[in-house]
């Protein structure tokens, strides 16, 4: 951190002298540091690339946000144009669109959520299968890349560097003999390391602060967000978060650096950390959850489907008769009704396996999260996602209030078909219901609820713990040994 020259070397004199001098103690020390980081190129890099990137992101993110809103739109106008020309007895083959809203908070934490799939499609009649896909098709290779959400910026930015700015805090000034002048004056070393802790923090926290605002304002004022009172809260959250991932990034590169002797060693110590932090672990947790969790093949899911079907229609008797209106009104359309309870079953047995296929995969991403938070980076931004309710979380709320809005069509079908006396009431078949216009205005739309910061928090409580829990063990390995450090050698 500090340059072999003699206006730094002057620095730490001036420093100690002010101490002599009963001008306070951190200050002088935390002047001296800030004065040296600020003429350091490190810190001029960190902070173009920390501040760019924020505002890069923020308007990549902004044109996405814009372009979803369009895609969701044209998808409720195409939907609200067929329910006008439909009778209640068509409704029922519809695929009607359960279309989660753009993810406003993606440039916090992405979690996938523009990769994943936002539409869910359902029919009421058990002939027509429900789709999962997104609004803007299955094959969008513009969207393959890594995305420069904040989770980005802490998880590679922030840590790589907080490495750079911390590696030769302690070997580095031993080599370079400023350490010895500075620890000759009567101050505390926990004052020294404290000061050059809240240096380095604060030429990597000020860039974020600011970063933060430049973002803010071009969502705003390019992407047209507006952001209420629980999204400011979950802002202010990963902003905290990220301020707290900087101090925890810094203090390993402080440890690394007390432990070593030199600046090289220090270095490529830091970079072997950071690869596998960042890299390594997040590759192998994929792989051991595919391995651990794997899933079923489409010929598998196929072959269960046809399984299922077979089963239902050999305990039944078949797949059932269905005659026409006026054939079948003679006995009130016994057969009829018979059928649509096997094909109710069949539909409901099939529906319980997909339910259990999608689970299987939510599953298997949240294990593969879940062994990559052994990575402090990761940790972080496990820690974003489950704060603003990103990720395999959103996705898995979306799936469960999108089947409860399937409830809710069927029983406004339900109710409209009862109206019509002269429908056959045969649920929920086309062909066998009331034949009156459907009001495409008053029929049900999905409305996503997206989870509280209270319920975040809750969620994250146990992450939170763990990242307490290696900030101390970082910190109090940085302090001791930095305590014990021989300033002409490595440790006492």
């Amino acid at each position: 951190m500090d340059k072999p020259m003699p206006r730094r070397a002057g620095s730490a004199a001036q420093a100690g002298e002010s101490v002599r001098e009963g001008h306070g103690v951190f200050a002088p020390l935390l002047l001296r540091e800030l004065r040296v980081l600020a003429e350091d190129f490190r810190c001029h890099v960190s902070f173009l690339l920390i501040f760019s990137l924020m505002g890069f992101g923020a308007l990549v993110y902004a044109v996405r946000y814009r372009s979803e809103n369009r895609e969701r739109t044209a998808e409720l106008a195409r939907y609200t144009e067929t329910l006008r020309q439909s009778t209640v007895d068509e409704a029922v083959e519809i695929l009607h669109p359960a279309v989660r809203p753009p993810w406003k908070l993606a440039f916090l934490a992405d979690g996938g959520q523009l990769k994943a799939p936002n539409v869910y499609r359902q029919a009421l009649s058990a002939w027509v299968e429900p789709e999962l896909t997104r609004t803007h098709g299955a094959d969008d290779r513009s969207r393959g890349s890594e995305s420069l959400d904040w989770t980005f910026l802490i998880r590679v930015v922030l840590s790589l560097a907080a490495f750079a700015l911390g590696h030769d805090a302690i070997c580095g000034a031993r080599q370079r003999a400023t350490l010895r002048m500075l620890l000759s004056y009567p101050v505390a070393r926990w004052r020294i390391l404290t000061a050059r802790l809240a240096a380095a923090w604060s030429c990597l926290a000020v860039p974020l602060l600011g970063g933060t605002a430049v973002s803010l304002l071009i969502l705003i004022g390019y992407g047209g967000l507006r952001f209420n009172a629980a999204e400011v809260g979950k802002i202010a959250l990963v902003a905290g978060l990220a301020l707290w991932a900087i101090a925890v990034f810094l203090l390993i590169a402080l440890l690394v650096s007390a432990l070593t002797r030199d600046s090289t060693r220090s270095l490529a110590v830091l970079a072997l950390i950071w690869v596998m932090a960042v890299e390594v672990i997040p590759a192998a947790s994929g792989l051991l959850a595919c391995g651990l969790r794997p899933l079923a093949t489409d010929k598998e899911v196929e072959r269960q489907m046809a399984e299922i079907r077979y089963r239902v229609e050999a305990e039944r008797g078949g797949p059932g008769s269905w005659r026409g209106r006026e054939w079948a009104k003679a006995d009130d359309y016994a057969w009829e009704r018979s059928s649509a309870e096997t094909q109710n079953l069949r539909y409901a047995l099939q529906e319980e396996l997909r339910r259990a296929i999608l689970e299987r995969q939510l599953s298997q991403v949240e294990l593969a999260r879940h062994l990559a938070s052994l990575s402090p980076m990761f940790l972080v931004q496990e820690l974003a996602e489950r704060l603003t309710g990103s990720g395999s979380g959103r996705d898995r709320s979306f799936l469960e209030q999108a089947r409860a809005f399937g409830e809710v069509l069927a029983e406004r079908v339900r109710m409209l078909d009862a109206r019509d006396g002269e429908s056959p009431h045969v649920l929920y078949f086309s062909g066998y219901l009331s034949g009156r216009p459907v009001d495409a205005e008053a029929f049900p739309r999905f409305s996503f609820r997206e989870r509280s910061p209270g319920q975040g928090l809750r969620a994250s409580l146990a992450h939170l713990l763990v990242l307490a829990l290696v900030t101390a063990i970082v910190l109090a390995g940085a302090f001791y040994h930095f305590g014990r450090y021989d300033v002409g050698g490595g440790t006492r």
